[in-house]
């Protein structure tokens, strides 16, 4: 949503292709001269009307290059074609996503000159085609498609090739319109660099944003602006296993409330994709139950409050940690005086 990102995680695979030492000083190409003071010449990507023939015939001719009388390329030139075959053997972006994933993978290339053999890259794309498909194989994410694959190769012969997967996390939502729409705004609610423990920040945080995001939501239905007050009616109290999602959660049993089963020492942590998935929950679940009465008429959540609680059963053989999530309500009242300035 994924920027609905659920995780950015780099998968270290280092393939040794041909290992050679080689002694240089690293330069910006784009400073970078040569003895008679001319800029050296950089590598521009072909433009072919038929770029998948194209391709198709490079890889084959990298295929049956002979060691000893194949050409060299530059490294930005090897570069672009290692991206780019791997984009024609495995890539898609005509599908449909709600979030991207982002991975890299290390390699290893022998670089003479700061020219690569094409049998050297033939060896080294049949090491990354390899890991690709494999990767692909154990990713355990719905509609899994590549993105886009990139690669560079510097000058002491280090490959970095990174993968952004695109994937389909859950396909509905309660309380926004989409997941790109949900994705939008976690993304500047929640941070990857925070640690959202189920029963810490995770849960606070989710308080807070979620009381905040509802007021000023309902502040900006009200034209002109005008005083309004609640007079407290009822309580809405929401536990796991009570609120199934029938879309799927990423929850046990698949609550739309967060519960997880676990080690009794293990500390849950809320990752920053369900923590948009609490939020996207947990907000639409009091609106849910007064649309579906008519007698609660002009009613409204007047506060979330998120707890948490430990559910034990035959002593620690089975442990699960839940959010109950607690709705006040209240009907809302507009003033039409006799607010003493307030």
């Amino acid at each position: 949503m994924k920027r609905f990102i659920l995780y950015t995680i780099v998968l270290m695979v280092v393939a040794t292709i041909t290992v050679a030492v080689v002694s240089c000083k690293k330069e910006n190409r784009d400073t970078l001269v040569n003895n008679n003071a001319q800029p050296v010449k950089t590598f521009t990507p072909p433009q072919v009307d038929d770029m998948n023939a194209y391709l198709k015939e490079f890889k084959q001719k990298m295929q049956t290059a002979t060691r000893g009388d194949n050409e060299t390329l530059d490294l930005e030139e090897a570069a672009w074609y290692l991206s780019s075959v791997a984009n024609y053997d495995f890539a898609n972006v005509n599908v449909e996503f709600t979030d991207l994933r982002y991975d890299t993978l290390y390699y290893q290339v022998n670089v003479t000159n700061g020219q690569v053999s094409l049998t050297n890259l033939n060896t080294l794309y049949t090491s990354v085609a390899n890991d690709i498909d494999a990767f692909y194989q154990n990713l355990n994410l719905e509609n899994k498609h590549f993105r886009f694959i990139g690669a560079s190769i510097s000058n002491s012969g280090e490959v970095v090739v990174t993968l952004i997967t695109s994937y389909t996390w859950l396909d509905h939502t309660w309380y926004f319109t989409d997941w790109f729409e949900a994705g939008v705004m976690c993304d500047s609610l929640f941070s990857e660099d925070l640690v959202y423990v189920w029963n810490g920040l995770g849960r606070t945080e989710l308080q807070r944003v979620i009381n905040l995001l509802e007021a000023k939501n309902y502040i900006d239905l009200v034209a002109p602006p005008q005083r309004s007050y609640y007079v407290h009616t009822m309580d809405f109290t929401y536990e796991y296993m009570d609120n199934i999602d029938t879309y799927g959660s990423p929850f046990y049993m698949d609550s739309r409330i967060f519960a997880v089963q676990g080690d009794t020492y293990a500390v849950p942590i809320l990752h920053v994709n369900e923590m948009c998935y609490c939020l996207d929950s947990y907000l639409s679940l009091p609106f849910e139950q007064i649309n579906s009465n008519p007698s609660y008429g002009n009613l409204r959540p007047v506060h979330w409050n998120i707890l948490s609680k430990d559910y034990y059963e035959d002593g620690d053989k089975w442990h699960l940690y839940a959010h109950i999530v607690k709705v006040k309500i209240g009907q809302l009242v507009e003033s039409n005086g006799g607010s003493n300035g307030y």
